[in-house]
This record gives structure tokens, sequence and C-alpha cells, in this order.
């Protein structure tokens, strides 16, 4: 009898420890498994948070404005700009917006260019263009009889070496040296010069209001075109 309760007690030893073994590795196994997933979900949280602080230092790069080097900012300044008008022998006269620091030239080539016949022997392509400024480009077929036999009458400036003044470049002050004209007719000289591109021919100076046929007999001969 106590040989048999003896068996009966050491099997159910047995199955004792054999059941503490399996709980015990069952727990090793669940608790493998779970520390599995949090090493993966935090190893997860990093990747994602890494990414979004990476964007973020990028956007923040790129928001940065353009640095200077040397004290100079790289980014382009903007050219400045004048205002000219250009009258005459051109294919498109009119008013133009031209980059500050341009010349003649560069506004008959906005212009179109010059018309066949433009005369350009008193005009100088290679000067600086001011704001404001008007450029007439003469036509070469109006020119009065004393232009074309006499060439001392034809020069660079406003009033030759014989005392001829060209009305369409002569300022104010020199369109007052001619007979009959004082500073009221001068004025008006300029005005309609501006208005129609020049004169055309040294006849129209009778369009001028005051200047008729005898007083323009007394100054036909020291005026030009």
């Amino acid at each position: 009898m106590d040989k048999k309760m003896e068996k009966l007690l050491t099997k159910r030893n047995i199955v004792l420890i054999i059941l503490v073994f399996i709980c015990i590795l069952t727990s090793f196994i669940l608790y493998g498994r779970n520390k599995s997933k949090v090493f993966k979900d935090e190893y997860m949280k990093n990747i994602f948070v890494d990414e979004e602080s990476h964007a973020e230092d990028s956007a923040e790069v790129s928001a940065e404005p353009i640095k200077e080097v040397n004290g100079e900012n790289k980014s382009p300044q903007s050219t400045k700009m004048i205002v000219v008008e250009i009258k005459g022998e051109v294919v498109n006269p009119d008013v133009y917006e031209i980059s500050e620091g341009s010349i003649i030239r560069d506004l008959i080539t906005k212009a179109g260019g010059l018309t066949n016949d433009a005369n350009i022997e008193k005009i100088n392509r290679a000067d600086k263009l001011r704001d404001n400024q008007l450029i007439v480009i003469p036509n070469k077929n109006n020119l009065s009889n004393a232009n074309v036999n006499d060439n001392t009458n034809i020069n660079n400036g406003s009033t030759s070496e014989n005392g001829v003044i060209n009305i369409n470049t002569a300022t104010l002050e020199e369109l007052q040296k001619i007979n009959g004209v004082g500073e009221v007719k001068a004025k008006s000289i300029i005005e309609y010069r501006e208005k129609n591109g020049g004169f055309k021919s040294i006849d129209e100076m009778k369009n001028i209001e005051g200047i008729g046929d005898k007083t323009f007999e007394k100054m036909k001969d020291k005026i030009t075109i």
C-alpha cells in the first residue's frame, strides 16, 4: 500500500514539474514575442520621427533667404529704366522705356530702325540717352537748297560758323538769336518740332504763330534743319 502511494506521489510530482516547466517556457516565449513587438514599434516610431525631423530641417534650409557673399546680395538687382521719345524717320516713332545707359543707336533699333529717307549726318548714335529726352531723325529729302549747296551749313552743332541756326536742335536761348524770334516764339518753335517730329523744311517756320512771310524772309538765310 505504501509503495503504491509512493508511486502515485512520484507521478504526481513529475506531472507538476512538467506543468511548471511548460508554464515557465510559455512565459519566456510570450515575453520574447512581446519584447520583440515593443522593439519593433519603437524602431518604426523612431524611423518616422527621424523622417519628419529631416523633412522639417530641409524645409527650414529651403526657406532661408539668399545669403550674402562678401557683403553683397547674390539676388540680381533690377535694371533702372528711363523714358525717351523718338520722332521722325524711324519705322515706329513713339515713346519708349529703355535701360539707363543706352545710346541713341539702341533707341533707333528699338524703334524698328531707320527709314530709307533718314538723314543721320547730324546724329551721333553713340550719344548716351537721358531720361525724358526727345530724339528727332530728320528727312534727307527735305533739306533746304542752302544746305544742299553749302556744306558749311551742315554740322553737328545747332549753330554753324556762319551763324546759321538749326531749328530742329537749337535751344531756347539759341532760337532767340533768330531775327524776329523772342522767347514766346522760341517756345512755340520747340513745341511745334516736338509735336510734329521736327521741321521737315524751313518753310514750316511760317506755321508758327506770329511768323509771316515778311518775318520769314528776314530769317530764312540764317536757319536750317
